[in-house]
């Protein structure tokens, strides 16, 4: 049986202190319970659920979105959405309707938060960008074919 997202995060940063930075937040114990009953009542109950439901051979770029500032920022993620197609899947999920799962995975405060996901692991974030091809150059750096990698020129 697969791991959690969060158990396999909460392994690797028991073995690598720079895993830290992509582990999901650590909730208050009463808001533990709460977060239960709150994601108990979304369609999908965790990051595991929602990235299964993409194939495994290209990353998941997940899009966590205020519904206020959909309309701005909808035809730039479109347009990512298309130039990154065959790099990565993106998949858009507002605030409002996974607040607790936006909160557990630092998404909740800053939008767009965009969480880059490979073999069920996060591999970069994005905060706050909106314009495509920004988020295309960031993104797709990490999304290249073996032997296609990016390489910083110094």
């Amino acid at each position: 049986m697969k791991c959690t997202i969060i158990a396999g995060l909460a392994a690797v940063a028991a073995l690598s202190g720079s895993a830290h930075a992509f582990a999901p937040v650590s909730l208050p114990s009463s808001a533990s319970s709460a977060s239960a009953s709150a994601l108990s009542m979304a369609k999908y109950n965790s990051m595991d659920e929602i990235i299964n439901l993409f194939p495994e051979d290209k990353p998941v770029l997940i899009n966590f979105y205020d519904a206020n500032t959909e309309n701005e920022i909808k035809n730039d993620v479109f347009r990512a959405k298309t130039l990154l197609k065959d790099r990565c899947t993106v998949c858009s999920i507002k605030q409002q309707d996974y607040p607790e799962l936006a909160k557990l995975w630092d998404a909740a405060d800053k939008t767009p938060a965009m969480i880059l996901f490979e073999d069920g692991k996060p591999k970069m974030r994005l905060y706050e960008e909106t314009h495509y091809l920004e988020i295309v150059a960031k993104v797709g750096k990490y999304c290249r074919a073996a032997g296609e990698e990016h390489t910083d020129v110094a």
